[in-house]
């Protein structure tokens, strides 16, 4: 697969759930089991490659003190990009529509290669004047080195801070795109 800039081409497309993720505070992956997609060896080959992750799905919140969220993808165990927690979710949602965004693009390559995220989320769960969060929630910087020469399997990642049985996430769609 090349990383040039030109069409997107889907890798993934998930229509299933991912599993839920509720009355946890850790860190937990949120595709499908069957969806998880491999990095190829050698994709993040130059500086400027890049991938979309496109994710949506469903979210609850406790009725009181429901938390943050914060979402994450990782090349296998390493964190390449944190959007960062969420400002404090609105209270009682009740499956209420998520949507993330996030691109990656490639800074440095070798053992030592990283990549710069930058995404959307969409929610009302983020509140009802301002569903809109841009990640990360601070000044964008890269993530966690890894070695671009191997090959990785790709997650997103999603952690609650408040463990509660209302606050619950469960993904319905998932995609990763790469330019070809």
């Amino acid at each position: 697969m090349s990383s040039n800039d030109g069409f997107l081409e889907s890798w993934v497309s998930a229509g299933e759930d991912g599993p839920a993720l509720a009355n946890s505070n850790a860190a937990t992956n949120l595709i499908p089991a069957g969806r998880k997609i491999t990095v190829p060896a050698g994709f993040f080959n130059r500086v400027g490659a890049r991938l979309r992750v496109h994710a949506a799905g469903r979210i609850s919140t406790a009725a009181s003190s429901p938390g943050t969220f914060t979402f994450d993808l990782r090349l296998a165990s390493t964190i390449v990009f944190n959007g960062g927690a969420s400002p404090t979710l609105a209270t009682s949602a009740i499956n209420l529509t998520w949507r993330l965004t996030a691109d990656l693009v490639c800074r440095s390559i070798g053992s030592s290669a990283t990549v710069l995220g930058t995404g959307v989320l969409h929610s009302a769960a983020l509140s009802a004047t301002t569903p809109i969060m841009l990640l990360p929630a601070s000044a964008p910087a890269a993530g966690s080195s890894f070695d671009s020469e191997q090959s990785f399997l790709l997650y997103l990642f999603g952690t609650w801070s408040v463990a509660n049985a209302s606050n619950s996430i469960t993904l319905h769609q998932f995609m990763v795109e790469a330019p070809v």
